[in-house]
């Protein structure tokens, strides 16, 4: 149980330093995406809805999954931990 959870936070680790060079490439400054805190709001540090729109875009294609409306509200996508975790959740569900 405690290796599936060092799992875990290594995936989650792994997801939002992707998140990271996404939105660097998507904002073209990789030297602020790279400041952005796990729970920084993403809109503070220039992801605007255009920005947005192409990174949930990545991360389905990346992923192979769909997030559907409700998991794209503010408060579960609007930060990199809050977005890495809807991706481990429906990762884990789609294994299921």
């Amino acid at each position: 149980m405690v290796m599936a959870g060092i799992e875990r936070e290594e995936e989650r680790k792994g997801i939002i330093r992707c998140l990271r060079e996404d939105i660097g490439e998507l904002i073209d400054d990789s030297g602020l995406a790279g400041r952005i805190g796990e729970h920084d709001l993403l809109e503070l540090a220039g992801v605007d809805s255009f920005v947005m729109i192409n990174l949930i875009l990545r991360v389905e294609q990346r992923y192979g999954l769909t997030l559907a409306d409700g998991e794209l509200q503010s408060e579960v996508v609007g930060t990199l931990g809050g977005l890495a975790d809807s991706i481990c959740t429906k990762r884990k569900e789609d294994k299921a």
